[in-house]
C-alpha cells in the first residue's frame, strides 16, 4: 500500500500551532525573568521556563523536517549541566552551560531561518515564526553575553553612582535593547569584545527586519499571483 499523505490543512495547522506555542513560550520566559529572585527556587523555575522553550523549539525543528538530534543532544547536555549548577555552582559548569545554550540558540536560529525560506504559502506560521526567531536571536546573544561575563567578569556593567557587574537578568534586558537598537545606556558593554558583540547584535536586528519584510512582501506577492 502507498503511504497516505496528510492533507495540506492539517500540515498548515501543525505549523501554526508550533509557531504560536514557541512564541508564547518565549514571551512567558521574558516576562517571568523580570519577577524571579536570586535564590535557588527561582533558579529552578527560570531553568524550567527556558528548557520549556528548548523543547518547543526541538518540536518545531522536527516539524520542519530539519534533523533535530543535534538540538536534542544540546538540550539534554545543557539541562544536566544547569541542574548541577543549581546545587553546585562552579565557574566551569556555568561557563559550559552558557556555551551549550549559545550553541543551541545559534542552531535553532539557523533552523528557523531555513524554515522561513522554505515554508511557502503558510502565512500565519510565517508571521509567528518570524516573531519567534527574532526573540530567539535575542536569547542567542543573551547566552553569548553571559558566556563572556563568565569568562571575563566585568565585560558588562550596570551604570550608576556605583557601577556594578551586570547580572544575567540585566544582560537579557541589554540583549533585547541592543537587538532593537534602543540603547538606554543603563547597561554598558565595557570590554572590546563585548562592545563588538553588542554592535553585531544591533546590526543583526536591523538586517533581520529588512530581510524579513522583504521575504514577507515577496510571499504575499507570490500568493496574489497564484490567485490570478
Amino acid at each position: 500500500m502507498l503511504p497516505v499523505s496528510k492533507p495540506d490543512g492539517i500540515n498548515a495547522q501543525t505549523h501554526d500551532l508550533h509557531s504560536l506555542v514557541l512564541l508564547v513560550s518565549l514571551l512567558f520566559f521574558l516576562v517571568l525573568s523580570a519577577f524571579v529572585r536570586d535564590d535557588w527556587i527561582s533558579e529552578v523555575v527560570l531553568a524550567l521556563a527556558i528548557y520549556a522553550i528548548l523543547v518547543v523549539a526541538i518540536l518545531k525543528i522536527y516539524v520542519t523536517r530539519i534533523l533535530p538530534w543535534p538540538a536534542l543532544l544540546l538540550t539534554a547536555s545543557s539541562f544536566l549541566v544547569t541542574l548541577t549548577c543549581v546545587f553546585q555552582p562552579t565557574h566551569t559548569l556555568r561557563t559550559a552551560n552558557w556555551l551549550l545554550l549559545s550553541v543551541f540558540f545559534g542552531y535553532a536560529s539557523v533552523a528557523f531561518f531555513s524554515f522561513l525560506e522554505r515554508s511557502g504559502p503558510i502565512i500565519r506560521a510565517k508571521l509567528d515564526a518570524c516573531l519567534g526567531l527574532y526573540l530567539i536571536l535575542a536569547m542567542f546573544y543573551y547566552a553569548i553575553f553571559n558566556l563572556m561575563q563568565e569568562i571575563r567578569p566585568g565585560s558588562f556593567i550596570e551604570a550608576g553612582p556605583t557601577p556594578i557587574l551586570a547580572s544575567r537578568h540585566s544582560l537579557l534586558y541589554f540583549s533585547l535593547a541592543s537587538l532593537t537598537t534602543l540603547g538606554y545606556g543603563d547597561v554598558v558593554a565595557v570590554s572590546r569584545p563585548a562592545r563588538m558583540i553588542a554592535a553585531l547584535e544591533a546590526v543583526t536586528g536591523v538586517f533581520y527586519i529588512a530581510i524579513t519584510v522583504a521575504r514577507l512582501v515577496a510571499g504575499y506577492q507570490q500568493k496574489d499571483r497564484e490567485r490570478l
